[in-house]
Order: C-alpha cells, then structure tokens, then sequence
C-alpha cells in the first residue's frame, strides 16, 4: 500500500515544508499497546534538522480508536514516527526506543496512483453544525 500525507500539525518546522509525504506501507507490526503500527519507506527522504539527518523510513499508525490503515482510506489522522535504528525493520515488535515521535498527518491510500481527494473542511464530530460546517 502507498499512504500520502497531505498535511502535518504538530509537526517540526522544517516538515511543513516537506509536504505532501507518500510513503511505501511495508509491512505492519505490533507494539506495546496495539497490533497495528505500520513501517513506511519515504518516497523522498525526509530533512529533519533537529536530528541532523535524512530519514528514509517511518512508523504510521491511525490516531483515532476505531480506525486504521487500509485499502481506500481517505483523510485519516495518523501518528507520525521517524525511525532512528533501522533495526526495527526486522524486528518482530515495534521497539519505540528506536523511533521519534513528529507529527500528526492526515492520510489517504493511493496505491496505483489514484490522487488524494482535496480536504474539504471538517473531517468528522458536532461543533462544525454550530459554525454552519459540516454535517447538519
């Protein structure tokens, strides 16, 4: 699968920049807390000036309870991690001692090439009604 971060929030400076990111899914892996944390190769490297280095893979994983990362997926929050030690590529279980933490993303699955939709305003939730936005 391919994920395409169209955004970033809480994110270092230099990332905003970087955006759109398109990561190859490599493979999923289990952690600590949950079974579905994703290894992605970047498409592009990605500059992270605090780190002083490129970062060529990431760990992805869906923000919110209840969703995740799958075929056809579109304007999804996801976690976004820089991977230190590209030991973690082999390992059985994802280690965070070998990830950092970066970011928030919002993505969408374009494997085959098919172009994320353009974001159109409230993803979900009630308060976007008391703004005229959003579902009535």
């Amino acid at each position: 699968m391919e994920l395409h971060v169209t955004s970033v929030d809480y994110a270092p400076e230099e990332l905003h920049d970087q955006v759109p990111l398109v990561f190859e899914l490599l493979r999923e892996i289990p952690g600590s807390d949950r079974p579905d944390y994703w290894i992605g190769r970047c498409k592009t490297p990605i500059q992270w000036i605090e780190g002083n280095k490129d970062i060529t893979y990431v760990v992805v994983a869906a923000r919110w309870q209840g969703t995740r990362i799958e075929p056809h997926v579109k304007n999804l929050p996801v976690g976004i991690s820089y991977v230190l030690d590209e030991s973690v590529l082999t390992d059985e279980t994802l280690d965070f001692k070998k990830c950092s933490y970066v970011a928030i993303g919002i993505s969408h699955e374009t494997t085959g090439g098919t172009p994320p939709e353009k974001h159109k305003g409230i993803l979900a939730g009630t308060i976007g009604k008391f703004f005229g936005k959003g579902s009535q």
